[in-house]
């Protein structure tokens, strides 16, 4: 099943004049043999003496290897004659490709080859093995795993060739077999916990007989063993995953063990700054185990990865070194220090490239901060928090956030500093829908913190526990309470920066209580905080803020501008959700405007960006919003003279049980200024009353 981009290209290679020698690199398992095997049968025709494979795995040194070469060419010694010269003699007037599987014990005979290669000038040498034979004019191709849905997507899974082949073991050992909906997910993640590997693959389906997909998911990730099987056509050596990788594993020497198991302590990926640090492993150390198959390297991001189950295996050799305590205490240090020191960069203009790095290393900081939280390591909590809460919040890792720092608030229980900045960093990612549910927990918690903080003059974990009361009271809609909490975290915040979040919070306590102009200082004063630290982020969401705001004043074309060069901001940034709320509002006043057009495109790429990071809440918010301009005709005014804009709002609230003072309310302008619209609307409709506008309106779809 599947192979054939790579069934191509190798037969591409072999068949260029200018390749003699091609290597075909993979771990055990990953189809080698099986793919040597249909290029000898695809290779036949092509060479004048067809194509011999010699298979090598039953050989354990290398003393057999001139013997199984003569005994695929059939040659036949005179007395006293040397075999290996025999050998060479009889390939050195054939045309032929020379298939040797399975080489990797037997590396160290290298130049066999390489004396083949130059006594017989038409052969062409196909090698499988795990690791290169290190010899001029080899060509390396590595094979991987058989290809896999890419993360996230559902639709269509039966078009990729590991899912294929899983669900043709399957159904040999289960007839019949559909896979349901609830059996997509886990299937991808069987494939996905072997990386691709036809072997892996085959051992898992072959469990289908008696498990669901999801337990045999579970057996895979909790036990290695679990992958074997007892087929009689198939070799020893692929009996088991464990089998595969114990042969590998005895390839190496002590230092290559050493920092194999190590790297047991990573996960997705790491560096190789980082593999010094935590493993001990520099270059030299970790180049062999690329070779032989044992460790990934991404060249363009170069970094280096374990497979799944070979990092599974790599922990067990770690924990029978008793060493893992001691590197996983190196991993959390070294990755809580990595993200703390991003934390300038993440306000600088470096700041995307800062966020890409935390991203390439989510899982392993993920890791530290879980293994912090359980020894209590306060400070280093604290330092990495600005950091992780930035990097959840511009990349709109929300329930990643929500996740990670409330966990850390059940594991540090005890009022203090940082529990007040971690209390702080979860509350702002709950979804607004849950909040009610932890008022009071939460205001307990806060007040606990802030008694503390009084008590030991904590001037930062002070102005972190009045926050927390005040995005509880601003959620209470006591807003009055809330900003007498903020106006007082503000006299303990020193730094330019916390000053900003604070400040952003004030001004959302004026907008809702519609003193819009205090609202728009508070923003303005908020985007030149931002502006002055050289943040870009804090400067979309003050840019936002004040889009929303001005549109709320009833200034749409300010807030146009605003809005618009937010979202440049966001979408530059990467920054999802800022894209989702900018990109909301702008097709809220695009709906206001008439402009149906442009707001469904609007509203339209929100929704896609918000299915994409599962914003749910938001995917609500633009879906009625995108029904609102759907149902809504287009709009035909055939009068003599047209309503403006501000008419046509003043019509749609003539048509509600709405008085003209509330309707001034609504609007945010005078009586006077309602009155002025109204009798100009009645003037344009040619009609003399309320009543009559409204009839004429629909008779006309305004």
């Amino acid at each position: 099943i599947g192979r054939r981009e790579e069934l191509d290209e190798l037969n591409a290679l072999l068949t260029d004049p200018k390749t003699r020698l091609v290597t075909i690199l993979g771990a055990g398992g990953i189809g080698k043999t099986r793919i040597a095997q249909e290029l000898a049968v695809a290779l036949q025709g092509k060479f004048r003496d067809g194509v011999r494979f010699i298979s090598l795995a039953q050989f354990s040194t290398g003393d057999n290897l001139i013997p199984a070469i003569a005994a695929a060419l059939d040659v036949h010694l005179s007395l006293g004659e040397d075999l290996h010269q025999a050998v060479l003699d009889e390939l050195s007037s054939k045309h032929l490709l020379l298939v040797l599987d399975n080489f990797e014990h037997l590396v160290e005979e290298a130049l066999l080859v390489r004396d083949i290669l130059v006594a017989a000038g038409q052969i062409k040498i196909l090698v499988t093995s795990r690791e290169k034979l290190n010899i001029q004019g080899e060509v390396l191709y590595r094979l991987r795993g058989l290809q896999l849905p890419p993360q996230g997507q559902l639709e269509k899974i039966g078009t990729y060739d590991a899912i294929r082949l899983f669900l043709q073991r399957a159904r040999e050992v289960q007839p019949g077999f559909g896979m349901s909906e609830q059996d997509i997910l886990p299937v991808v993640q069987i494939c996905r916990l072997v990386d691709g590997m036809p072997l892996g693959i085959l051992m898992a389906a072959a469990w289908m007989e008696h498990f669901s997909p999801q337990a045999i998911a579970d057996q895979i990730g909790r036990d290695l063993d679990f992958l074997s099987g007892e087929m009689r056509d198939v070799p020893a050596r692929h009996r088991s995953l464990r089998t595969v990788f114990n042969s590998s594993f005895q390839h190496l020497d002590e230092e290559q063990r050493a920092a194999f198991r190590r790297l047991a302590v990573f996960r997705g990926g790491f560096t190789l700054e980082a593999a010094k640090a935590v493993a001990g492993a520099d270059l030299k150390m970790l180049l062999p185990l690329v070779e032989k198959s044992l460790l990934q390297r991404d060249r363009n991001s170069d970094r280096f990865d374990l497979h799944e189950l070979l990092r599974q295996y790599a922990g067990e050799k770690l924990s029978e070194a008793g060493e893992s305590e001691k590197v996983e205490a190196l991993q959390a240090v070294y990755y809580l220090e990595f993200v703390r020191r991003l934390a300038p960069r993440l306000k600088s203009v470096s700041q995307a490239e800062a966020l890409d790095a935390i991203q390439a290393d989510f899982e392993n900081i993920r890791q530290a901060w879980e293994w912090a939280i359980k020894h209590r390591e306060l400070e280093a909590i604290e330092l990495a928090t600005p950091s992780l809460y930035a990097f959840c919040d511009m990349r709109s890792r929300y329930s990643e956030g929500e996740a990670l720092f409330d966990l850390a608030r059940h594991g540090l229980s005890d009022p203090s500093a940082t529990l007040a900045l971690i209390l702080l960093s979860w509350y702002d990612f709950i979804p607004d829908a849950d909040r009610p549910k932890v008022f009071e927990e939460v205001a307990s918690q806060a007040e606990d913190c802030l008694r503390q903080a009084r008590a030991e003059n904590h001037a930062k974990g002070t102005a972190s526990s009045l926050i927390v009361l005040g995005a509880i009271a601003t959620d209470r809609k006591d807003l009055k309470t809330a900003s007498d909490h903020y106006r007082e975290a503000m006299q303990h915040y020193p730094s330019l920066d916390d000053f900003y979040w604070v400040n952003m919070r004030v001004g959302l306590c004026y907008q809702s209580l519609g003193q819009h102009a205090a609202a728009i200082r508070s923003f303005q004063d908020s985007f030149s905080r931002g502006q002055a630290l050289g943040e870009r982020a804090k400067m979309g969401w003050s840019l936002v803020n004040l889009g929303d705001t001005s549109s709320l004043a009833g200034e749409r074309a300010e807030a146009r501008r605003y809005l618009q060069d937010a979202l440049a901001l966001f979408e530059e940034l990467g920054t999802s959700g800022g894209e989702i709320w900018a990109g909301h509002s702008l097709a809220n006043l695009a709906l206001l405007d008439g402009d149906l057009e442009l707001g469904r495109r609007l509203a339209g790429k929100a929704l896609e960006i918000a299915r994409q990071i599962h914003a749910s809440a938001w995917i609500g918010k633009l879906s009625e919003l995108i029904q609102q301009m759907e149902a809504r005709p287009p709009r035909s005014q055939s009068l003599p003279e047209p309503l403006s804009e501000r008419e046509l709002e003043v019509l749609k609230l003539l048509k509600t049980d709405l008085d003209g003072p509330a309707i001034a309310g609504r609007l945010f302008v005078t009586l006077n200024t309602v009155r002025y619209h109204t009798k100009n609307i009645y003037r344009k409709l040619q009609v003399k009353n309320r009543r009559e506008a409204v009839r004429r309106a629909e008779e006309l779809r305004l």
